[in-house]
């Protein structure tokens, strides 16, 4: 008789193990009673507990804050996007091209290598004169019909600066979760530094004006913030725009005879516009198309 209740006893605790409830604690405040069945790097699958008979559900780990099973272990998950192992063997190396800077007289490539998962350096030169060049209208003197001439800027800058990504996008295609990391919403302390010569109308008094060169040396410390896109491992769209400190020593227009207290207003230098008197604001913006290299 005793066996015989020793043996009750034991498929009763072997019945209510098998049919104990797994509860999973989600993002959202939910609470699901659930049987587990599977719990994978990226996903879990559970039938629920008052339908076992029913459909196999899957869910995201990322939705999931904790699991507590019927024996009452204890998993968490936590986000695991930082993981390294997520990332192993792509690319993270990209040449950069600045799509719209030739228009404004200048042509910039960069270079950016990613450190680890939301981490990253990225350095630039730009080469002035290497785009299109400004044509000036003066008046030579009071008869004379207007003249042009063109900017003909030259010179070169460099910039450099370092980058804290937020967590790289994941794009979800079917049951496939994708993402690269070098993709992802980034802001980028940014160093500028250079110097160029270009012409500039001098202002001879008597409305008369003639060409003069200036020579500019410039820097900025700025912050951009953007958005870079991957696409196959292969290419990068990189949208961005920042706004910091600058100085330089340019003119918007020279003066012989008076001082004009506008003359240092503002100023374009190319790898960025200066908002306002030196040393003051400094803007810039731009879209970058890359290649990943090895």
């Amino acid at each position: 008789m005793k066996q015989i209740f020793v043996s009750i006893i034991g498929l009763f605790f072997i019945l209510s193990s098998s049919y104990s409830q797994d509860k999973i604690y989600r993002n959202n405040g939910k609470i699901v009673e659930a049987k587990i069945l599977e719990i994978g790097s990226d996903e879990i699958k559970y039938k629920e507990f008052h339908n076992l008979d029913g459909p196999i559900y899957v869910l995201e780990t990322d939705r999931i804050k904790k699991v507590v099973f019927a024996n009452g272990t204890v998993q968490k998950f936590q986000d695991n996007y930082k993981d390294p192992e997520r990332y192993a063997g792509q690319l993270n190396k990209a040449i950069k091209l600045n799509f719209l800077s030739p228009l404004y007289g200048y042509t910039e490539f960069g270079f950016e290598k990613s450190t680890g998962v939301g981490k990253g350096y990225e350095l630039s030169i730009g080469f002035i004169g290497l785009g299109k060049s400004e044509t000036l209208e003066y008046n030579f003197n009071n008869t004379s019909p207007l003249q042009t001439v063109k900017r003909h800027q030259a010179g070169v800058f460099i910039s450099g600066g370092y980058k804290f990504g937020k967590l790289p996008d994941f794009l979800i295609f079917g049951k496939t979760r994708m993402t690269h990391l070098m993709q992802g919403t980034y802001a980028k302390p940014i160093l500028y530094f250079g110097h160029y010569t270009e012409n500039q109308i001098v202002d001879k008094g008597n409305s008369t004006e003639e060409v003069g060169k200036q020579h500019v040396t410039f820097g900025a410390l700025q912050i951009e913030v953007g958005h870079q896109w991957v696409f196959g491992d292969k290419f990068l769209l990189d949208l961005y725009e920042g706004i910091g400190y600058g100085i330089d020593n340019k003119k918007d227009t020279y003066s012989y005879y008076y001082s004009d207290p506008f003359a240092n207003a503002a100023a374009f230098n190319y790898g960025n516009a200066r908002l306002g008197k030196s040393p003051g604001f400094s803007y810039t913006f731009g879209i970058k198309f890359g290649m990943l290299i090895k």
